[in-house]
């Protein structure tokens, strides 16, 4: 054996040594990297701008884009999860001594039993456990995120560094991307095209189609409020994943709301409550995806509601964001895969 091969055995064992060392190191935080690294990704073009704005000031530019985030992203966030919380843990409670009225299951079942009198027997099936349903629903939001603030931060250590990693990520953002392609065996092209795919796919699936359900699930949850149906953080965060789901989407939430207000003599409120439906829950999935998805990877919804609860159901709440990634990192791989065949074959 050469000495050429002896060094490079060597080099290739003692690498892959340290790379498992390593691996076991960073294990307890990779939740706090991935989620600095999202937060990165999706907001790299306003720290660019930034950036500008203070004339090349990396530090001061990473600084103010991560203050932006903790502000105006993650403290609505952890706020709007404790509140979903709340209303998880009392309308399962609610049901658990037969609740009142007020809930949307006692308003689903009188809309059921209404619809019974309405329609000739066994048009409408009257006998739709509702509670059973809802119960199922409510103990997966609890299941997977009734620790959300938690689960992402970690407390307030785990907060902090995430907070720490967002600023510097920002500052070595491109060093780092640079550094990966060097390292890539395939050649440097194919890497950026890579980076770019996966960068396009990132945008359509995190700031396109789940900024939009969000949005929407925000939208029904003021509607409710306005409306007077119980629940609306609840209901809206319910009403945003249904969003996900091709032609069914919020009407899921929205329809029987509607119906139930019509069919308790709450006319008004019934006809105020479509017209917000039409137009403010509706529309908001038209105007906003011309905004983020324009000259975007197209990923159809199914695929994004499917990715999330996949991600969920196999990493916990973080799943929320790393399912969407890696179906992401999946489909830039399938886009780039081509052009390397192609290279390949020429080459042979």
């Amino acid at each position: 054996m050469s000495q050429k091969t002896t060094q490079l055995i060597f080099f290739i064992v003692f690498t892959t040594a340290l790379l498992v060392l390593l691996f076991f190191i960073l294990k307890p935080y990779f939740g706090v990297i991935f989620i600095a690294g999202v937060f990165a990704v999706s907001f790299y073009p306003l720290y660019i701008k930034l950036v500008n704005k203070f004339k090349g000031k990396q530090s001061l530019a990473s600084l103010a884009t991560t203050i932006l985030i903790l502000v105006f992203v993650i403290v609505p966030i952890a706020v709007m999860s404790a509140l979903l919380l709340k209303e998880t843990v009392n309308l399962y409670n609610s049901i658990a001594i037969g609740g009142g009225s007020q809930n949307l299951i006692s308003q689903a079942d009188a809309l059921v039993n209404k619809l019974g009198s309405v329609f000739p027997p066994g048009v409408v099936d009257t006998q739709i456990n509702f509670e059973l349903y809802t119960r199922n629903i409510l103990n997966w939001i609890m299941g997977n995120f009734g620790s959300i603030s938690v689960a992402i931060f970690g407390g307030i250590f785990n907060f902090i560094l995430m907070l720490i990693s967002l600023y510097y990520l920002f500052i070595f953002g491109d060093r780092i991307k640079k550094g990966l392609i060097i390292w890539s065996p395939l050649p440097d092209k194919y890497d950026e095209e890579f980076v770019q795919t996966l960068k396009s796919s990132v945008d359509a699936v995190l700031r396109g189609r789940i900024l939009v359900s969000v949005a929407q699930g925000i939208f029904i949850g003021i509607g409710f409020v306005i409306f007077g149906i119980g629940s609306p953080i609840l209901w809206g965060f319910v009403g945003g994943i249904a969003s996900l789901v091709p032609v069914i989407g919020t009407s899921v939430v929205t329809v029987p709301a509607i119906a139930y207000l019509f069919l308790t003599n709450h006319i008004g409120a019934g006809i105020g409550l479509l017209i917000w439906a039409a137009l403010a829950v509706g529309l908001v999935d038209n105007f906003m995806s011309v905004i983020f998805l324009k000259n975007k990877i197209k990923v159809h919804p199914l695929i994004v509601l499917f990715s999330i609860l996949g991600g969920v159901e196999v990493l916990g709440v973080i799943g929320f964001l790393v399912g969407p990634v890696v179906v992401s990192a999946f489909i830039a791989l399938m886009k780039v895969y081509p052009f390397i065949m192609s290279n390949k074959n020429q080459q042979t």
